[in-house]
C-alpha cells in the first residue's frame, strides 16, 4: 500500500460524510464551551488577585525547565511514593497518574493534529505519521482507560481519607465515557468502511468493529454513527466547558503553579517589613494576607495526601496534617473573605477555629511536604506565615520556646548560659582567633551554640579543628565574640527579633577578613548561607562535610586507619532537602577504609526528620508520640551499630533517645567529623593542641 493512502476522512459517516449542518454546529459548541471555560477560569483568577503581590514570572528559562520536568516529565509523580510505616513504598499512584496524564496528553496531541488539518493550517495527517498517531492513540486510549479505573478505585478507598472522592470519581467516569465513545466511533467506522487503509493500525478499534452487525442498513448505520459522533462531540465540549468548575481545574492550576513556583530555597522565608506604621498585625491573620501565589497554590491541591504521608509529625499522631491545612485554607478562599471591605474576626483563621495552635506548632520545618507535592504547593512557608502571626501578633508561643528566644536575645545562646563560657570547649587547644585587625583567613569556622555549650557537640567542634589544623587549612574562630545567629528565633516565628540579631551579626561579620565560612551545624549553615543575604550578609558558606570531602579529594586529608564499623547516615533536613547536599557526607564516609555504609529506606530527599527542626529543639509539641523514636526504628531496621549524622540538633536528639528503644539501646551516635577522626593517623589526633604558627 502507498503510504500516502494511510489517512482517513475527518467527518466520515456511512453515507459518505456527516451532515454539513451537524458539522458546522461543532464551531458553535466549541465557542460556547470556550466562553464558559474562560469565564470559569476568570472567577478563579479574581480570587487569586486578591492576595498580596509576589514576583513569580521572572527567569522564564528556569521556569520552563521546571515546568517541563514536573509537568511533561512528571518527575515528582512518576516515582515510588513513601507510605506510612510499615507499608512499603508504592508505585500505584505513580502508574495511575502516569497512565491518565500521558494517555490524555497523547489523545490531545492527536486531536490537535486533526484540528490543524480541519482548519487548513497544517496537514500532516497522512502516511507513516498518520500510522504512528493511530498506534499511539490505541495504546494511549487503553492506558487512559486503565488509569481512570485505577483512579476510581483509589478514590473509593475510605482509608485514604479523601474529602472530595465523589467529585474525582465523577471526573474519572466522565473521561472514561469519552474514551469508550472514541473507540466505539472508530470501531463503527472500521466496520462499515470498506478496505479501510488504517484497519490494522487501529487495532483496538478493529477489534471493537466486530460488535457492530454488518447487515445494518445504510440509513440505520448512518443514524447510529451520527448519534454517537454528535453525543461524543457535545460531551467533549461539555468537559472543556466545565473544567474550571470541577476537580479537572487542577489541569490549569497545577501547571500554572508549577511554572510560578518559587526558585529560592524552600526554607528561605521572606524578610518582613516592620517599618510600616500602618500595620496592625504581622503574619497571616486571614486568607487575604497570603500572596496571590499562595492562593493559587491552595487552589491547586488535589488532596493526594503525599504531604501527609511523609510528614514526621503526622506519622506519630501529632495534630498536624499538611494536606488539611492547605484544604482548610482553600475552603477559606471565599468571595466574602477575600473581598470583605471591613475587618471582621469571623474571617480570622485562628480566631474562627479554621487553624489551630497545636497543628502549627507541630511542624518541624523538615520540608518533606514541599519536596513530595506534585503540584508545587509550599506547605512550609504557609505554615510559617501562620506561625509568625501566632508569635508576633497573638503572642501564642510555647513557654519553653519563648524562654529560648529571650535567652538568645539576652545571653546570645538559647540555653541562657554565660557568654564568658562560650569558648570553654577549646580549653587546652591552641586556636587562631579572628578579630577586625587580623589578617585574612581562608575559612571562618563558625562553631555555633551547640558546639560551644553542648558537651556532645563540643567533641565535634574539637574534632573539626583537629582536622583543619592537620590538613593545614588557613582558618580562625571568633572565640568569645561569636554569638547565636538567631536561627531558633526565626523558626519560632519571631521575625522581628531575628532581624535585630541578623543585623547585629552581619555588622560584626562584615568587619572580619575571611573568604568562606564553615560550620558543622546545618541550621547555622542554612541561616548564614540563605537567611542573612537579605540583611547584607552574602557569604560563601560550607557545611563541614563539604569541606572534609574537598580536603580528601585534594589529598590534604589522609585517612590511613581502618575503621571496622557498620554505619548508616541520617540526612539532616537543613543540609539535604533544604540545601540539596546529599553526596558530600556519603563520599567522605565511603573514603574511610573498613567503614560499611548502609542506607535507610527513607534517605536522601525522602529522609525522615529527627523532630528537632522548626524550633522544636526548644519545646515539646503537644499530642502524639516522639518523632525521634520513629526515626530510630528506621535506623534499627538497617542492623548497623553506628548512626552518623551531620547536625548538632539531630545528634543531641538521637543521643537523648536511643536508649528508649530496645532495638537501639546499644547504638553508637556520632558526627561525621568524629567518624573521620577515627581514620586519621595518631599524630593528627591532637593537632589543634599544637601551637599556631
Amino acid at each position: 500500500m502507498d503510504a500516502q493512502q494511510l489517512t482517513r476522512q475527518i467527518y466520515w459517516s456511512p453515507s459518505g460524510g456527516l451532515n454539513e449542518i451537524l458539522h458546522l454546529t461543532t464551531y458553535f459548541w466549541l465557542l460556547l464551551a470556550m466562553v464558559i471555560f474562560v469565564f470559569g477560569v476568570w472567577k478563579h483568577i479574581k480570587l487569586w488577585r486578591m492576595g498580596k503581590a509576589e514576583v513569580a514570572f521572572d527567569r522564564p528559562l528556569d521556569r520552563f525547565l521546571l515546568l517541563f520536568r514536573n509537568v511533561i516529565a512528571q518527575a515528582k509523580v512518576l516515582r515510588a511514593r513513601r507510605q506510612r510505616d510499615p507499608k512499603p513504598k508504592s508505585v500505584y499512584a505513580a502508574w495511575m497518574h502516569g497512565l491518565i496524564f500521558y494517555g490524555f496528553l497523547t489523545l490531545l496531541f492527536a486531536t490537535t493534529i486533526v484540528a490543524l488539518k480541519d482548519y487548513h493550517i497544517l496537514d500532516v495527517y497522512y502516511g507513516w505519521f498518520y500510522a504512528f498517531i493511530k498506534v499511539a492513540c490505541q495504546v494511549a486510549g487503553v492506558g487512559l482507560a486503565i488509569g481512570l479505573l485505577m483512579g476510581i478505585f483509589r478514590r473509593s478507598d475510605k482509608n485514604l481519607g479523601f474529602k472530595h472522592s465523589a467529585g474525582y470519581t465523577l471526573l474519572y467516569s466522565f473521561l472514561f465515557l469519552l474514551v469508550i465513545q472514541g473507540f466505539l466511533l472508530q470501531g463503527f467506522r472500521l466496520a462499515f468502511q470498506e478496505n479501510a487503509p488504517d484497519m490494522h493500525w487501529a487495532f483496538v478499534g478493529n477489534a471493537i468493529s466486530f460488535i457492530f452487525p454488518k447487515e445494518m442498513s445504510a440509513d440505520n448505520a448512518n443514524a447510529v454513527y451520527t448519534s454517537i459522533w454528535y453525543f461524543h462531540m457535545v460531551t467533549t465540549m461539555a468537559f472543556v466547558a466545565f473544567i474550571p468548575y470541577t476537580r479537572a481545574m487542577h489541569i490549569v492550576t497545577a501547571s500554572l503553579n508549577l511554572y510560578t513556583q518559587r526558585l529560592t530555597p524552600t526554607v528561605l522565608l521572606a524578610k518582613m517589613d516592620f517599618e510600616n506604621a500602618d500595620a496592625e498585625y504581622f503574619g497571616a491573620r486571614e486568607i487575604k494576607d497570603f500572596t496571590w501565589k499562595d492562593l493559587l497554590s491552595f487552589d491547586s491541591c488535589t488532596e493526594c495526601r503525599r504531604c501527609t504521608d511523609i510528614c514526621p509529625a503526622n506519622a506519630v499522631g501529632k495534630p498536624l496534617d499538611p494536606r488539611e491545612v492547605i484544604l482548610k485554607l482553600k475552603n477559606s478562599m471565599t468571595v466574602e473573605a477575600l473581598f470583605a471591605k471591613e475587618e471582621d474576626d469571623k474571617y480570622y483563621l485562628f480566631e474562627n477555629g479554621t487553624i489551630t495552635h497545636n497543628e502549627i506548632w507541630s511542624c518541624t520545618n523538615c520540608g518533606g511536604c514541599v519536596n513530595e507535592c506534585p503540584v508545587g504547593i509550599d506547605q512550609l512557608r504557609t505554615i510559617m506565615q501562620l506561625r509568625r502571626y501566632q508569635t508576633l501578633s497573638l503572642g501564642e508561643v510555647p513557654t519553653s520556646a519563648g524562654k529560648a528566644i529571650e535567652n538568645i536575645k539576652q545571653y546570645s545562646n538559647p540555653w541562657g548560659l554565660p557568654q564568658a563560657d562560650r569558648f570553654k570547649w577549646a580549653e587546652g587547644l591552641d586556636l587562631p582567633i579572628i578579630t577586625g585587625d587580623s589578617p585574612e583567613v581562608e575559612y571562618l569556622y563558625y562553631v555555633g551554640c551547640a558546639g560551644s555549650y553542648d558537651l556532645g557537640n563540643q567533641k565535634v567542634a574539637r574534632a573539626v579543628v583537629n582536622i583543619l589544623k592537620y590538613c593545614g587549612v588557613n582558618y580562625a574562630v571568633m572565640g568569645k565574640a561569636e554569638k547565636c545567629n538567631g536561627e531558633p528565633v526565626k523558626r519560632l516565628g519571631d521575625e522581628y527579633s531575628f532581624s535585630e540579631i541578623a543585623n547585629s551579626n552581619v555588622e560584626q561579620l562584615n568587619k572580619l577578613k575571611f573568604k568562606k565560612i564553615v560550620t558543622h551545624c546545618p541550621h547555622c549553615f542554612n541561616t548564614l548561607k540563605n537567611d542573612y543575604q537579605e540583611y547584607g550578609g552574602k557569604y560563601e558558606v560550607y557545611h563541614h562535610s563539604q569541606l572534609l570531602t574537598e580536603l580528601y579529594k585534594s589529598q590534604k586529608l589522609k585517612l590511613p586507619v581502618e575503621v571496622n564499623k557498620s554505619v548508616t547516615f541520617h540526612d539532616p533536613c537543613f543540609l539535604g532537602r533544604h540545601n540539596g547536599e546529599y553526596d558530600a557526607p556519603r563520599q567522605i564516609l565511603e573514603a574511610v577504609a573498613g567503614l560499611r555504609l548502609s542506607e535507610m529506606e527513607s534517605s536522601r530527599e525522602t529522609s525522615s526528620c529527627c523532630g528537632m527542626g522548626g524550633g522544636n529543639m526548644w519545646y515539646e509539641s503537644e499530642g502524639g508520640g516522639k518523632i525521634v523514636e520513629n526515626r530510630l526504628k528506621h535506623v534499627a531496621a538497617t542492623g548497623v551499630q553506628t548512626l552518623v549524622t551531620g547536625c548538632s540538633f539531630c545528634m543531641i536528639n538521637f543521643k537523648s533517645a536511643f536508649q528508649n528503644l530496645e532495638e537501639t539501646k546499644n547504638l553508637e551516635v556520632m558526627d561525621i567529623a568524629e567518624a573521620i577522626a577515627l581514620a586519621m593517623p595518631s599524630e593528627a589526633k591532637n593537632a589543634a593542641s599544637m601551637p599556631v604558627n
